[in-house]
């Protein structure tokens, strides 16, 4: 299957509905989840909307849209001058990717404006095979810098959804200093993970928020353990991590001179009262900008924030110390009713935002009658029935117009034009049968703006290369926690060593291993990179290559070191393409997600050049947050001197069932960790003979590492062990089950 012209790649952005003069305005970005709100949306002011099919999107619990439905509300929107971002936002495995390719043609082919996407090897397919569709980056992708911006950019890549944890001074930084068009929420509810780092719901339930089946763990109740007393805290059970409710109305002068393009309302999962009433408040805001208005918007915005709220936060985007943004509630309050307004708009023909057209009728006796249609960016003819002579009853311009002006179960209104012969007569169905004709011509005509006519279709041949690998020698590889732990690499049982950059560097000379690899997390802050930067020659010095957990810190060492890039588990790897990504742009091995199973696994190894990693033995970090949920105990208002607080690393979450899970605070960022350690050991000869060359043991949490390492090289060797795992003091994540 040849590559699509990019020629066809039509840039939305250059479209003549979001200029103002010389000005390109703001796009203002509505979620919908059910007919009702996409009409709600579109008929309140939204200059896009962004919906999910029935499959791989993020919002598995929407309404969402079937094929013939998605037809025709792409063409509903394209005519009344919005355009449409399908979602595809989930992780894909090998077994699902042909179809979510096959799924974009279709999407392509009747017209759609973009597709939103978090998963690696669906942009490399895109890129590939279907380069006239334009491709928003999805906040799953965990974008927070100008380093992650900077890696979509060779992807030719429409918008940049960034991370919701960003300040506004962040963002006019990285809008600033990258090309990327940048996309950021500006309401509705917040998670409190960054998103596409989340795997709570994942692991305590077997549903997955990178699969679109997040059940939502961060709205339930928890109590904190005071790990160092040995007891939970008394009068301390509250929905701990649940988030308020993001409202940035009064920012949104400053994003925009900011050099934000794209302000997205999140809530497909909400209803269309929610959704026209969001939209009018930032469309007011918004035109109130560009047009120098001074329109008070008081009662939109309180009748926004009555439609669901958890209480509201301006959190991120302007940090206070005085700014609480945990809710401490599960739900959210619902006070508004829909309004027969909002009944109005969520109406397919609406009488907000109907399209103005212009009919002129040309009747004479002996011809066909001639009616010409058009709606400012397109004209079309359509002729009827011969036109009669007649004395005693000829047409009058009033039956014209009455018979032409009968809309209602269409989007437009009209003005009409007449042009007849006297005594010319013509029957009433005839004007009703030209009318019909041609709003239906017009609808379908402006509804396409692409023109695309390529029929596409793909199948597992034309697409999966089949790499032939000579068997490698399994190792292990240890990622080591803390300066104490350097001990643990003596002997020749570690093969690999992943060493933290904020770690004592003198040790590494130290240690005697056959590979040395910097490991930088996955968030990795503005003053991180400072630290990074000033550092590249001695980890050049000092290291064979570095593990990087994010887009934009692979990006940041392409582009500042010569080290070998090996891609850790946060990138999510659960299929062949997104492997293939990386090895073109440099990568040199990847570990497997930790949602990823053993045939995901198998599957990759048949199609992948790069040197391979599984996640043997780890307590997984389920979440990675800037909030600290431990500041609710201590009332704590600052966040910025985290390192000197007793309280980092003494408590841990306990929940409903009586589980607990460990809380660290470090560098400004907390982490929630699993309460049982992943592990392969006593399977581990499964993985040894998918061919996976590395087999990662963490030593966070760990109280028996060396126990753990001595049992792991015996498996991978084929050496019977006498260690064994304790019955329930451990899980097998989804190594052994598919993913829901």
């Amino acid at each position: 299957m040849m590559p699509l012209c990019k020629l066809c790649n039509q840039k939305n952005a250059e479209r003549s509905f979001l200029k103002t003069g010389d000005i390109m305005k703001a796009e203002l970005l509505a979620p919908a989840g059910s007919i009702e709100s996409f009409y709600a949306a579109v008929n309140s002011g939204a200059d896009s909307v962004y919906l999910g099919g029935k499959f791989f999107n993020a919002r598995h619990s929407s309404q969402n849209f079937d094929d013939v439905q998605m037809k025709y509300i792409i063409k509903y929107a394209h005519n009344k001058n919005v355009k449409v971002y399908v979602t595809m936002n989930t992780l894909l495995k090998d077994t699902e990717i042909i179809d979510a390719l096959n799924y974009a043609a279709f999407l392509y082919e009747n017209d759609v404006d973009a597709v939103i996407v978090q998963d690696l090897g669906l942009l490399y397919l895109l890129n590939k095979y279907i380069p006239g569709l334009a491709v928003n980056i999805s906040t799953q992708a965990v974008v927070y810098d100008e380093h992650g911006a900077k890696f979509f950019e060779n992807y030719d890549v429409e918008k940049v959804i960034m991370a919701r944890e960003l300040s506004l001074e962040r963002l006019k930084e990285i809008a600033k200093n990258t090309e990327a068009n940048l996309e950021v929420f500006i309401h509705g509810a917040l998670c409190t993970c960054y998103s596409g780092q989340c795997y709570m719901s994942s692991f305590l339930g077997g549903r997955s928020g990178n699969r679109g089946k997040c059940a939502q763990p961060c709205r339930l109740n928890y109590s904190i353990y005071n790990k160092e007393q040995n007891q939970d805290i008394k009068d301390f059970n509250i929905a701990l991590l649940s988030l308020k409710d993001f409202i940035a109305g009064e920012s949104i002068y400053e994003l925009i001179e900011g050099g934000i393009k794209t302000f997205k309302i999140e809530g497909r999962m909400k209803g269309p009262a929610y959704t026209s009433s969001v939209v009018e408040y930032y469309r007011q805001i918004i035109d109130n900008y560009y047009d120098g208005g001074k329109v008070d918007v008081t009662d939109l915005k309180n009748k926004t924030m009555a439609t669901f709220s958890r209480g509201y936060t301006n959190g991120y985007l302007k940090p206070s110390k005085d700014e609480e943004m945990f809710a401490k509630l599960s739900s959210g309050i619902r006070d508004i009713e829909i309004d027969e307004e909002v009944r109005e708009k969520a109406r397919e023909y609406s009488k907000f935002r109907r399209n103005k057209i212009s009919f002129k009728i040309d009747l004479k006796i002996g011809k066909e009658a001639i009616l010409t249609a058009s709606d400012h960016r397109n004209t079309l003819v359509v002729k009827g029935d011969l036109c009669e002579s007649s004395i005693e009853n000829p047409v009058t311009d009033e039956i014209i117009k009455e018979q032409l002006l009968k809309l209602g179960n269409t989007i437009y209104e009209a003005e009409v034009e007449i042009i007849k012969e006297e005594g010319v007569f013509i029957r009433k169905s005839s004007l009703n049968k030209l009318r019909r004709d041609a709003t239906q011509l017009l609808f379908q005509k402006s509804g396409n703006w692409h023109s695309r006519n390529e029929k596409l279709k793909f199948s597992y041949n034309d697409l999966f290369p089949f790499v032939k690998k000579e068997s490698v020698t399994p190792k292990i590889s240890l990622k080591i926690n803390d300066d104490d732990e350097v001990g643990f690499v003596k002997g020749p049982k570690v093969k690999r060593l992943y060493f933290p950059y904020y770690l004592n560097l003198t040790n590494v000379k130290k240690m005697d291993v056959e590979e040395k690899y910097l490991w930088i997390p996955s968030i990795v802050s503005k003053t991180n990179y400072k630290v990074l930067k000033n550092n590249i020659k001695l980890y050049e010095k000092l290291f064979d290559g570095v593990c990087v957990n994010n887009v934009g810190s692979f990006n940041f060492f392409k582009e500042n070191s010569n080290l070998k890039i090996h891609c850790g588990p946060y990138f999510n790897i659960i299929n062949s393409f997104s492997a293939e990504l990386l090895n073109a742009r440099g990568g040199e091995g990847f570990t497997f997600s930790v949602e990823a199973n053993i045939r995901d696994m198998e599957s990759i190894m048949k199609h992948s050049k790069l040197r391979a990693e599984v996640v043997a033995h780890a307590y997984v970090q389920l979440m990675v947050m800037k909030n600290c949920p431990m500041s609710l105990l201590k009332n704590c208002k600052n966040l910025q001197d985290c390192e000197k607080c007793s309280y980092r690393n003494s408590y841990a979450l306990k929940d409903r069932k009586g589980v607990y899970f460990n809380l660290e605070r470090h560098n400004r960022l907390t982490h929630i960790y699993n309460s049982l350690p992943l592990t392969i050991l006593g399977r581990a000869f499964d993985f040894v003979k998918t061919n996976v060359e590395y087999f990662l043991i963490d030593t966070k949490f760990l109280k028996d590492t060396e126990e753990v390492i001595n049992a792991l090289y015996c498996e991978i060797k084929g050496i019977k062990t006498e260690y064994s795992l304790k019955e329930n003091s451990f899980t097998r994540g989804h190594y052994f089950k598919n993913m829901l």
